[in-house]
This record gives C-alpha cells, structure tokens and sequence, in this order.
C-alpha cells in the first residue's frame, strides 16, 4: 500500500474522522448507563424502556452495513456532514420528547447516524495513513474506540446526577453539530457519485436484516425467557433465513459485499475473532461489574460511574506502557499478555462479589481495561497490516459489525445465564423450612408476636436474594475468564509478527528510497 503525503489537510481529515468515532461511541454509552433514570422520566416500565437501547443497536447495524455504498456516493465528507446533522437532530428530539414512542423512534435513527462513525474513521485511517505510517495510526484507532467506551460510562453518571437525563441527549446534540462543522471544513468533498447506487442492494437489505434481528433476539431474548416468547421466535426465524439469504447472494455476486477470502485468512480471520472474543468480554465492564454493584450492593449510577473512572485511568496510563510493548517484541507476546490481564483481572474481580467491593474490585477492573488495551491493539495492527486496497470494504465492514455483535452476544447471554444461576443458587439458599426455622428464632429474641416474625421473614429473605446474585455474577466472571483464555490460541495460530520499527528508522528507510 502506499504512503500518502501528510499535509495539514489530510492531517485535519484524519483528526475528525478520528474525532468523531471516539465522541459518537463515548456518548453512546449515556443511555444504557442512565437507562432507569430514562424510563422514570418517560413513565415506562423496564420492559418498556429496554427497547431504547435495543433501537439504538438495531440502528446501528442497518448504519454499518449500509455506510460502504452511502460514501461512494456522496463522498467522506458529505457522508460525515449528514450523519452529523441526523445524529444530532435524533439526539434533540430525545432531549425534549415525554413520548416512549418518539424516543424509540429517535434512537432508531441515531443508531443509523451512529453507524457510520465508526467505518468512515477506518476510511479515514487508510486514506492518510498507508504504509509504514499505518500501524501507529491504527495504534490511536483502536486506543479511541476502547478509551471511548470506558471514559463514556464514567462521565455518564456524573453527567446525569449534575443536570439529569436529558442533559446528556443535549451534549450528543451539541457532539453531533460540531463533527458536522468539522466535517464541512476539513473533511473532502467529491462530486455526488451516482452509479455507486447500483451497488449490490440484495445484500445490503438481507445483510441488515439479518443482523438487526439477530440484535433484536440477543437484546430482548433474555428479558422475554428466549423461546417462549413468540417475538423472539419470529425474530430468530427471520435472521436465519435473511443470513441463509445474503450467503447465497454472496457466492451468486461477482462482486459480493463481503470477501470470504479474507475472512478465512490467518493474518485479518483471527485478529477479526479476537476483537469478537474481546468485545464480549465487555460484558464485564457494561453488565456485570455495574449489576453486581446496582443489585448487591445498592449502589448509584455516580458509584458506579467512579468505580469506572479507575478503567479509564488504567488504560489511559496503560497507552505508553502498549506503544513501548509494540516495539520490544512479537506482537504475539504483547497479545498474550492482554489476554492474561483479561483473565487475572476478571478472577480477580469475580472472587470480590460476595464481599463489599473495596479496592480490589478497582485493581481487577483497572488490570482488566489495560489487558483490554494491550490485546486490540497488536491486534488490530496484524489485522490491517496485510489488507490490499480492495479488502478494505470487507476488513471495515466486518472489523466494525464484530464490534457491535460481539458486545451485544457477550450482554444478552451472559444475563440470561447469571438469571439462571441466581435462581439456581436462591432455591439452594432459601428452602423455607430454614428461612421460617432462622426467622422464628431471630424473632423469639425481638418480640413474641407475628410482626417480628414477618419482618424477619423479610430481612432474611432480601439477604438471601442478594446473596445469590453474588454467586450468580461470580459464576459470571468464571464464563467470562474461561471464554478469554481462548483467545491465547488464536494468539498463538496468528504466527510470527515481528515488532513494529521505531518512527525514526521509518524515516530513514523512506528517505534511502527517495
């Protein structure tokens, strides 16, 4: 691939291409951090209010899919400038709506907006930064899109418990109006491209479908019991038969949306499955961390928003520590040793949940948001580094939907496996003869009469409820330790990938072609 020149104008582009995926993802994350706070202002119940987030997320894959042909046509620029304008209109229209059913309807579309963040920052990447260039670019890259969501939950709450909910729709408005001046200004602007239109539409629509449904069964399957709802059903039954459909689209298409060759590839396949395996882990630090602490331990949106700020410092102070890793050794050895930091900071934190979450719950959370950075990022550098100017449509669509299924298939089946183990470990705690057996005696040293009896009855019964979320969200961590210590396997199939040259011998090395 070749090295573009770096002028101020490409430098701007690639500052806002950058920009925006790192604000749209951190803001992203002030719904499902505040989302009870939203159904009280909207009076709906939490089935109800559920179906703001999963809006958002079955947006955002109809954006994903859908942003290739889109910035054929109109250009990077005109692309960005009206994702930016639709993102912050959806973002108002939340801000200001009492109406469940407009505000569904507004994350749906910013969830489109949303969607086409994250692609046109890889188009971004690679436009100015090819060649030798490309892996330090792909360095800030992935440390935006981790550092996004974690900084995202911290300020969340803070946010929230300052100027309420709607205050924070108000900033993902103001977010969007300055990435569309941005994007105005110092993003190119290509004449409108029409026949990009005669793209493969067949695909797009099954593709899209396939994938929204598929996120509707993962974020709805566990709150409605998986198949015994119908809609889940139904859901299930229309993404395997639009999945069936775009497969033999794709091997029918001379030019089908996305390339299997690649994907079978060693250098971008596994790369592609490690970020998948990484985004569900992210079920620790957006399910399980802030359940355990909201449902055992009673604590706030602001506790938990503090809590986080120790994953955004570790892996804001972890960046140097990976950029001095990347250029001592295998990039092998730095992706192993991210996945050991997963795991021990996962065991660490799951072996915390029966007790107060004190200071260890902050290192396990601290180790594991390092680990997370220390693992994408070599990563994604082995991923990109092989990709030829045609696998960039496939490498940005697949790179950006693992982001999104990953994260959602970690949430949506880790809670409804911590559900079951809570139910499993409350009928294992709580047989009634001992909880009645234990109230009776508490109460025979209070009083001598039914109202002590009874009040024990419910003290005791809330201990035992907590008690066995606890040991749910414990097993939870087990899951999550275990589904990462595959990753050391794919780590180790990547083969040899030698350490990255220093920027300065990069110089030198241009220079002697020159």
């Amino acid at each position: 691939m070749s090295t573009p020149t770096l002028t101020r104008e490409n430098l701007l582009f690639l500052a806002t291409g950058l920009a925006g995926a790192f604000l749209v993802n951190l803001s992203a994350q002030f719904a499902s951090a505040n989302i009870a706070d939203i159904q009280n202002g909207l009076l709906s119940s939490a089935d109800e209010g559920s179906w703001i987030l999963t809006a958002y997320t079955m947006g955002s894959c109809v954006g994903i899919v859908t942003s290739g042909l889109l910035i054929g046509v109109l250009s990077i620029g005109r692309y960005l400038v009206a994702s930016s304008i639709l993102f912050a209109a959806a973002a108002l229209a939340g801000a200001m709506t009492s109406d469940l059913g407009v505000m569904i309807a507004s994350r749906s579309l910013q969830g489109f907006a949303a969607g086409g963040f994250g692609p046109a920052a890889f188009v971004a990447v690679f436009m100015v930064a090819g060649g030798p260039r490309l892996a330090y670019t792909v360095v800030i890259l992935a440390f935006a899109l981790l550092f996004s969501g974690t900084a995202g939950a911290a300020i969340a709450g803070y946010a929230s418990d300052s100027f309420g909910w709607r205050a924070l729709f108000a900033v993902q408005a103001a977010i969007g109006a300055a990435l569309a001046l941005a994007a105005r200004f110092w993003v190119p602007h290509k004449a409108l491209n029409w026949s990009a239109l005669k793209g493969d539409w067949t695909s797009i629509v099954l593709l899209s479908l396939a994938l929204a449904s598929l996120m509707l069964v993962l974020n709805q399957g566990a709150r409605r019991f998986w198949f015994a709802s119908e809609m889940i059903v139904w859901g299930a039954g229309l993404s395997a038969a639009a999945w069936a459909g775009f497969i033999i689209v794709s091997r029918l298409s001379a030019l089908p949306l996305v390339a299997p060759r690649i994907l079978l590839t060693r250098r971008f396949g596994l790369p592609i499955g490690l970020n998948f395996l990484l985004r569900a882990g992210f079920a620790v630090s957006s399910y399980l961390v802030p359940q355990l602490l909201a449902t055992v331990e009673g604590h706030a949106p602001l506790d938990i928003s503090e809590l986080m700020l120790w994953a955004a410092a570790a892996q804001l102070l972890a960046l140097p520590l990976v950029w001095w890793f990347l250029h001592l050794c295998d990039l092998r050895i730095a992706m192993g040793t991210g996945v050991v930091l997963l795991v021990l900071g996962t065991m660490l934190m799951g072996s915390e949940t029966t007790t107060p979450a004190g200071e260890h719950f902050r290192y396990g959370l601290a180790l594991y948001s390092a680990g997370q950075l220390l693992l994408l990022t070599p990563a994604m550098i082995v991923g990109t580094g092989s990709l030829k100017p045609a696998d960039l449509p496939t490498a940005s669509l697949t790179f950006n939907i693992s982001n999104l299924a990953g994260t959602t298939l970690g949430v949506g089946v880790l809670s409804s496996f911590v559900a079951e183990r809570q139910k499993y470990h409350s009928d294992a705690l709580a047989e009634a003869e001992r909880i009645y057996g234990l109230a009776g005696a508490v109460a025979g040293q209070v009083a001598s009469d039914a109202g002590a009896t009874v009040r024990a009855v419910v003290e005791i019964g809330s201990a035992v409820r907590r008690q066995a979320w606890a040991l749910a969200f414990g097993d939870g961590f087990v899951v999550i330790g275990l589904m990462l210590v595959l990753g050391l396997v794919a780590v180790v199939a990547i083969g040899r990938s030698p350490a990255l040259l220093r920027p300065v011998r990069i110089s030198q090395r241009e220079a002697a072609r020159d």
